[in-house]
């Protein structure tokens, strides 16, 4: 077998590799809390038909992701197996959101689609090639939630400052509108593409996996079938796609709940979401610490078990009337849960890469990932289509009219009690992963007897 791994990458490389998550973050949460809202009022299309158009898009969107992962599998460069992937995805997805991000009012639904169709392409591109990197180049089992911490923790510092736009503005005295808000969002995006690209590029090494024997170039769809066959993966897509949808739930209704059930502002309410991503920054350690000292599903279930009790807390905040510190404590408890799902299970899908390689000389990451990130995009594609139809047609709550009481304790329903059903699923399924930290030792000997070394 390859041997060509190489030695455990310094602090500086993984941060050239994680400053990717920078760009990637302006995809996540801000687009489901400021562009989803914007293109349902400001720009006019409506709730249900916004919800619709993104869930359709996303699907549209999941069914491109296995290509995407056969392709950064298959076509490899002098620059490596992903390199050149990252490249081509810059000019592509910074278009994108160009367009995207800068609607004039009364654009229609064909422009919405054409570009987030493009926008789409972009980022898949660059989440897949990026995830597809880290089981080359992180050596051992506590040396991925490593990786996929410092991505997670640039990735939150990044939706910090694109989710601070709205307070930064209002403290400088700079009065804009929503379209503005989300304007000066884009352009960040737009200037750190190509910057962070570069630093990844220049300074992460990019060469074949341990075990891996280049069959992975072969486009084949047995190797599809495969990886849906593997245990392991079944039970990390399934914890993703629970996870994907709470989250997208909660993000989509954030500003409906933080406006009409608890009377914020939109510079309050990106205050509580800053707030919100610092918890789950400084928390992130503890649960790396957690996860070092226990197993990656012991974590894990920990984490959504604490998740559910935040929207316990948000329930009755909004209940006994909401304000700033009401939300503010159901945030903090979110925000000390919020990461640990995500950067454990993205760290247990590079544990399951492999046990493949092992086993069949075959690094299959961009079609694993490609997987991976599906079973989030369909969590998030159900959250948005039909979470708003729920919200629309059910609860009758409209953004920008009088609503009843009702409608106003329907959208807290649907922000509260979903996530807390879909996060103790993810806790159920969690509990049945059984690729334990020993297995894995014993799979990394096997391909490399000397041990990771530290590449200054």
């Amino acid at each position: 077998m390859t041997d060509a791994s190489g030695p455990r990458l310094s602090l500086p490389r993984v941060l050239a590799f994680s400053s990717l998550s920078v760009p990637l973050a302006g995809v996540g949460l801000p687009l489901a809390v400021y562009l989803a809202p914007l293109y349902a009022n400001e720009v006019g299309l409506g709730l249900e038909l916004t919800g619709f158009l993104f869930m359709v898009l996303r699907f549209w969107d999941i069914l491109t992701d296995p290509v995407m992962g056969f392709v950064v599998d298959r076509y490899r460069s002098p620059w490596g197996r992903v390199r050149h992937w990252i490249v081509l995805s810059v000019p592509i997805l910074g278009l994108a959101t160009y367009f995207i991000y800068m609607p004039e009012r009364g654009a229609g639904p064909g422009y919405f689609v054409v570009w987030m169709l493009l926008f789409y392409v972009g980022f898949t591109l660059l989440q897949t090639a990026r995830s597809a990197w880290v089981p080359a180049i992180a050596t051992d089992y506590d040396d991925r939630s490593r990786f996929f911490t410092w991505a997670e923790v640039l990735s939150i510092i990044s939706m910090l400052a694109l989710l601070a736009v709205p307070a930064i503005l209002a403290a400088a005295g700079v009065e804009v509108d929503r379209f503005g808000q989300v304007e000066v969002m884009g352009w960040a995006l737009l200037i750190s593409l190509p910057i962070v690209a570069f630093l990844a590029c220049t300074f992460v090494p990019d060469k074949p996996m341990r075990g891996d024997k280049g069959e992975a170039a072969k486009f084949d769809l047995k190797a599809m079938i495969a990886a849906l066959r593997n245990r392991f993966l079944g039970v990390v897509l399934s914890m993703e796609l629970l996870v994907g949808t709470a989250v997208a739930i909660t993000a989509s209704n954030y500003l409906f709940v933080a406006e009409y059930v608890f009377g914020l502002s939109d510079s309050m309410s990106s205050v509580v979401l800053m707030i919100f991503f610092s918890t789950a920054v400084a928390a992130l350690p503890f649960w790396l610490k957690f996860s070092a000292r226990t197993e990656k599903n012991t974590a894990f279930l920990c984490a959504v078990i604490m998740g559910m009790s935040s929207y316990v807390i948000y329930y009755l905040a909004g209940r006994l009337g909401g304000g700033f510190w009401a939300l503010l404590i159901g945030a903090l408890v979110n925000g000390a849960a919020f990461s640990a799902p995500v950067v454990i299970a993205r760290s247990m899908a590079a544990d399951v890469v492999e046990y493949q390689a092992a086993k069949t000389g075959e690094n299959r990451a961009g079609i694993y990932y490609s997987l991976l990130t599906s079973a989030y995009k369909i969590g998030s594609s159900l959250a948005f289509g039909v979470g708003y139809f729920v919200l629309g047609r059910v609860a009758g709550f409209r953004p920008g009219a009088e609503n009843s009481p009702e409608a106003l304790h329907g959208l807290l329903l649907v922000f509260c009690v979903l996530p807390v059903i879909l996060y103790g699923l993810a806790a159920l399924v969690a509990s049945r992963y059984t690729l334990t930290r020993a297995m894995q030792r014993d799979i990394s000997k096997s391909l490399d007897p000397r041990g990771p070394e530290m590449l200054d």
